[in-house]
């Protein structure tokens, strides 16, 4: 039996590695007394950050800085020298590829290796390094052929490829994508304390699954991704850190640029672990990765300086208990997308969402009147001044702000079903933020109504009123017209 197929309490470590050894010998340093230690290792980490950031030209760290942050702009136009990368691309492919298994796979579907698209992603994957390009599209071949076989080397994987203990892994919230950042780089968060498999396979295929249906988008392609490896109080890896090491040979196998790498923990052991980490990576990726040690509330406030909203870690208010509705949304709607047997059953759960009263509803032409929309408009009113006199980013930030009050409350932002009137849909997040957007722009509209003489007048028009609008008709507006 292969080792990665084996069961998690009959693997050894000869792969791996475990933390128990570690955790004994400082079994009694805990949250306490790292406490006392706190400015002497943050100095540590700050002087590897120094270090590795003054090993780069200035143009490198600023770049370096504005990406970890999430305030760099859109990368460059990629025209003017992809086709200059790919042809390096093919010759180093040429003279390396002899006896791997992406020779076996060019053999069964040449069109599908040599596509052009497929090749760009990886030179996107690696900033245009035709070289590294070239050497992950050969560990990819290997380790798609372990996961998945050589039947489905030359094939996107979805769904059906997936086996029942496979969708099991990924039901459980482990691996989740959340949202966006403020750059709208799609943020991976890795939660170590909800990992469970059968098989350490499965969990494999599981991160395969999504890293590359993140891939999908080719934004995330050229921009990259944030990964957040949260291992804060119950979220701490329970499986003292069994595959890691496969997870990261995997991980590096996969064309996706990680722009930033967050690991938040509150354990003195993985504190210490990833001090040492941080001590032999290289610099450039030293550069991107931040070390980060409190309590939830702390992790949540450092999340926001790095321009990630806080309600973005979908945890319940006071409990901080992992909230997976949305995960579990995600993965329906993956089901209906990827499977070829989805049955109705499937689907009618993924559209029909029972409403709260802390949700905000969205129905068309009318105003509702329920607890999350009067939140929502009251947050208007008091934001519109900052909002108005803001920068673009800063208007960003109000909005992403507002969606979080909203979150914490257990509200979302829902729209009828437009199949079915008594279903309600969730509104992608950028659909949202259009919106709040609008709400500001209207409340702008009416306040400036009012500085130049006009009077507000709530409710509904009289019949003989004239209203002036697109779509509006009332027997005052067709008697003016007249």
């Amino acid at each position: 039996m292969s080792l990665l197929n084996q069961p998690f309490e009959q693997r050894s470590n000869c792969l791996g590695f475990r933390l128990g050894t570690l955790e004994s010998r400082h079994d009694n340093f805990r949250i306490e007394s790292l406490t006392k230690e706190d400015d002497r290792k943050t100095k540590e980490n700050d002087a590897l950050l120094i270090e590795a950031l003054n090993g780069l030209t200035f143009e490198e760290r600023q770049e370096q800085q504005e990406i970890v942050h999430g305030v760099d702009d859109m990368d460059a136009d990629e025209s003017m020298f992809i086709d200059s990368a790919l042809k390096d691309l093919d010759k180093i492919l040429l003279g390396t590829k002899k006896g791997t298994v992406y020779e076996t796979a060019e053999v069964l579907n040449p069109e599908y290796v040599s596509a052009r698209a497929f090749r760009i992603m990886f030179l996107r994957g690696n900033r245009y390094d035709a070289k590294a390009s070239a050497k992950q599209m050969l560990n990819f071949f290997e380790w798609k052929k372990q996961l998945f076989g050589e039947a489905k080397l030359v094939k996107d994987i979805t769904m059906d490829d997936l086996d029942e203990d496979d969708r099991a892994c990924l039901r459980t919230g482990c691996m989740q994508i959340p949202g966006k950042d403020r750059s709208n780089r799609i943020i991976i968060l890795l939660l170590p304390g909800m990992r469970c498999f059968k098989t350490l396979m499965n969990e494999l295929r599981t991160r395969y699954y999504i890293w590359m249906t993140v891939l999908k988008s080719e934004e995330c392609q050229r921009r990259g991704a944030v990964v957040l490896q949260y291992a804060v109080g119950d979220f701490r890896d329970k499986k003292q850190g069994d595959g890691y090491m496969e997870t990261f040979i995997l991980t590096s196998a996969l064309p996706l640029h990680q722009a930033a790498i967050h690991l938040f923990t509150d354990n003195s052991t993985e504190y210490i672990l990833g001090n040492g980490a941080i001590r032999i990576m290289p610099r450039k990726i030293r550069a991107r990765f931040r070390l980060h040690f409190g309590s939830h509330m702390e992790c949540q406030y450092l999340l926001s300086t790095y321009g990630i909203a806080a309600w973005i870690l979908p945890l319940k208010p006071i409990t901080f208990e992992m909230n997976l509705e949305q995960h579990h949304r995600w993965f329906q709607s993956c089901l209906i997308t990827d499977t070829s047997d989805c049955s109705d059953l499937v689907r009618t759960q993924t559209i029909n969402i029972e409403c709260n009263n802390n949700d905000v509803l969205y129905v068309a032409g009318k105003k509702s009147p329920n607890a999350g929309n009067d939140r929502l408009r009251v947050l208007v009113t008091d934001l519109s001044q900052i909002y108005d006199s803001g920068t673009k980013e800063k208007k960003r930030m109000v909005v992403d702000g507002m969606i979080g009050e909203i979150q914490k409350t257990g509200g979302r932002f829902l729209k009828r079903h437009p199949e079915s009137q008594s279903d309600w849909i969730e509104i992608p997040l950028d659909e949202v933020r259009l919106k709040i957007t609008q709400m500001f722009r209207n409340h702008r509209r009416r306040a400036d109504a009012l500085i130049q003489g006009g009077r507000l007048i709530t409710g509904e028009p009289l019949s003989n009123d004239v209203v002036f609008g697109k779509t509006h008709r009332s027997r005052g507006s067709d008697l003016m017209h007249h």
